[in-house]
């Protein structure tokens, strides 16, 4: 099984001053440091799974068939008429495969982590990702699909609300194959030893239907080459193994000190939770069950069905 933790890359990208920028290659074996001779994108035999931890992109020159750099057009209402530069952050220009990738920022010194990544290419419309700020994964340039392209993977911070994480597969034309939100950017892990790597995001569930909460709940999201990532948590519940053994004895705890008391809804709600998002129905209400009257397990059901929505399988 192999396995990454993953970190954000800050202010890595190293600006030289050397004659002529050379694409960040696609090949079997990434290196810290890189040069190549392509800059279009060719098939790989295996997927690249470990990250370019040096990106080494010189400045100001454009290497020939890419596009000079674009200012982004922000769409949001908010800081509109705020003016953007270039600017040093995960990249200034980094080169993957057919693709430049650009960081640009609100020149307001009060909102100067604004940013933008965009994603050009001759002929493409560009893309464009904002966030508090917009960051580049390390897995920025490698195949984590086993698909032979190149991915490009940006991170953007909105606040407390936490992260969102987007995947794009760099090949003739790009293609997001994922958008999902986490607390945090946690891992991509080879969870079944295939080809591709999987997602595992961290997730904080509010109740609409009580004061109760779940933070750190663990979803696994599976590359499908239809539809992208998507939400296969329930094909690998033992990456919560630990959340609901934390859960179990949690409630065991409560229950030996507190003999003749109902269990509170809170005392229960991140192990019910946990078992639901892991497709162990049952095991969910098995403990609703056993703690509470029938009335009071039927509306409990409800309202976890409620909060969790598609995230139960």
């Amino acid at each position: 099984m192999k396995k990454r933790t993953s970190l954000f890359l800050l202010l890595s990208i190293v600006l030289t001053a050397c004659g002529g920028v050379t694409p960040v290659p696609i090949t079997e074996t990434p290196t810290p440091r890189v040069a190549t001779q392509t800059s279009t994108p060719h098939l790989t035999n295996t997927p690249i799974a470990t990250p370019y931890n040096w990106w080494e992109t010189p400045t100001p020159e454009t290497v020939p068939g890419y596009p000079t750099p674009l200012m982004p057009v922000e769409l949001d209402p908010f800081a509109k008429n705020v003016p953007v530069e270039q600017a040093d952050i995960s990249t200034h220009d980094l080169y993957i495969g057919k693709y430049v990738l650009r960081n640009w920022c609100k020149v307001d010194e009060s909102i100067k982590s604004y940013c933008a990544i965009t994603i050009s290419s001759l002929g493409e419309e560009q893309v464009e990702v904002w966030g508090f700020p917009v960051l580049l994964a390390t897995e920025t340039g490698t195949d984590l699909t086993g698909r032979g392209y190149p991915n490009i993977v940006t991170v953007s911070g909105n606040g407390n609300a936490g992260a969102e994480i987007r995947v794009f597969e760099a090949g003739n034309t790009l293609k997001e194959i994922m958008d999902v939100w986490s607390r945090d950017f946690v891992r991509f892990e080879n969870l079944n030893n295939d080809q591709s790597y999987e997602f595992i995001a961290n997730v904080k569930i509010w109740s609409q239907f009580s004061y109760c909460q779940a933070g750190g709940i663990p979803l696994v999201y599976e590359y499908d080459t239809e539809s992208g990532y998507i939400n296969k948590t329930s094909k690998y519940k033992e990456v919560l193994s630990s959340n609901i053994q934390w859960g179990l004895d949690y409630l065991s705890s409560y229950k030996l000190e507190n003999p003749n008391t109902e269990v509170p809804l809170c005392k229960v709600y991140y192990l019910v939770t946990a078992y639901l998002v892991s497709g162990q129905t049952e095991k969910a209400w098995n403990i609703l069950d056993e703690n509470y009257s029938p009335e009071k397990a039927a509306e409990y059901k409800a309202g976890f069905l409620s909060d969790l929505g598609s995230l139960v399988p």
